[in-house]
């Protein structure tokens, strides 16, 4: 037997459909079971018991607790803006220590950058010239612009020291790498990088020199030795042996100035002539007439200023210096020659003879006017000097 639809239930029906999309509402749906289920439950259908209210009211949808449109507007707001104004850390993406390479960075290690490491704190790798020391890459220093080969950190970040050919300005005086060698002529001293004997130091060192008076005054105007060592004009030497008249003429005069000055190792040995004269010979006309300085081997005594100077009749100073750079002690030499560079006699008849009763012309060393080359007469058979000029 069907139970007959009461005016109140049809009603409360036709309001649900009216909600449309409220059917689907739980909390609607649950109260319109109540209804239905007290009006079940009371077995009579009152009008005024199920329609308890204005549909009006009971139409407003049911509060879900959404927020207002414009508050949640304000709230993005300003989450956003509270986020753009935190800068990345060292961790956010794209920041140096992130551990990734990112644009503008050579190197990211994360926490294990490090300015001693491969890779330093601002994410560049590890070079020499950066200013920083990085042992793990083989430096020993690192002074940064700095680094020079002239300065104590080297451009390779190593520390300047003696046997690096490496020139360290203010501390080495030289420094030829593996070749440093003590004791050679221009060379270096290992350990220590100072020059070994060289032009310069105020010592001769033939055959290598000729003269040296330090550094201070070779080729200053007026000195005698250039600053390469070498005398500045033309050496006149007197022989450190004596011999009798026969001296096997004028070749074995010329013979004997030669071999001396090779033994001593004169470096411009073979250009000296005897300052002697025999027959139509002499130094005026068998010598070069040069316009440069005559000088002793001590590099420093000029006895002349040219050859003009020299057979004027004046010496500016005395003969006195060996081919050894001693001081000769005998007083005499032959010479055959007059001041002014010509053939005087006697010379102990061409210099062929030691016979007592012959005579030669002698100079007396040590002289400065024409007795340097014209003193007087003595016998062939005793013993003197010669005078060797540089050609």
């Amino acid at each position: 037997m069907k139970r007959a639809t009461s005016p109140a239930r049809v009603l409360l029906m036709m309001v649900a459909v009216a909600w449309g999309g409220c059917a689907n509402d739980p909390e609607a749906g649950a109260a319109t079971s109540a209804t239905e289920s007290s009006s079940s439950t009371s077995g009579s259908t009152s009008p005024e018991l199920t329609i308890t209210a204005d549909p009006s009211a009971t139409a407003e949808p049911p509060t879900t607790g959404t927020s207002d449109p414009e508050a949640t507007t304000d709230d993005s707001s300003s989450s956003s803006s509270s986020s753009s104004s935190t800068g990345p850390t060292s961790t956010d993406p794209g920041a140096c220590g992130d551990g990734s390479v990112d644009l503008g960075e050579e190197c990211d290690l994360g926490p294990d950058n490090a300015d001693d490491g491969l890779c330093t704190t601002n994410c560049a790798q590890a070079s020499c010239g950066d200013g920083l020391l990085q042992e793990i890459t083989g430096e020993e220093c690192d002074d940064g612009l700095g680094n020079s080969d002239a300065g104590k950190c080297t451009s390779q970040c190593a520390l300047a020291e003696c046997g690096d050919g490496l020139l360290w300005e203010g501390f080495e005086e030289c420094d030829l790498g593996d070749e440093n060698q003590a004791g050679t002529y221009g060379g270096c001293t290992p350990m220590t990088c100072t020059k070994g004997p060289h032009c310069g130091d105020k010592e001769t060192q033939k055959p290598f020199e000729e003269c040296d008076l330090g550094d201070e005054k070779n080729g200053e105007d007026g000195e005698a030795c250039t600053e390469a060592c070498k005398l500045a004009g033309k050496v006149v030497f007197v022989t450190s042996e004596a011999y009798d008249g026969a001296l096997g003429g004028l070749p074995g005069a010329d013979d004997k100035c030669n071999t001396l000055a090779m033994e001593a190792g004169l470096a411009n040995a073979g250009s000296f002539l005897a300052w002697l004269s025999a027959d139509d010979k002499s130094p005026s006309s068998r010598m070069v007439h040069h316009d440069v300085p005559y000088l002793l081997l001590d590099g420093q005594t000029i006895i002349a200023a040219s050859w003009t100077d020299l057979t004027d009749g004046a010496l500016d100073n005395p003969i006195t210096i060996d081919e050894l750079g001693m001081v000769a002690s005998d007083t005499s030499v032959w010479t055959g020659t007059s001041a002014a560079g010509e053939a005087a006699s006697p010379s102990c008849k061409g210099w062929t003879s030691p016979k007592k009763g012959d005579p030669g012309l002698r100079g007396v060393l040590g002289a400065v006017d024409k007795n340097w080359s014209d003193a007087a007469a003595a016998s062939c058979f005793y013993g003197a000097r010669l005078l060797c000029v540089e050609q």
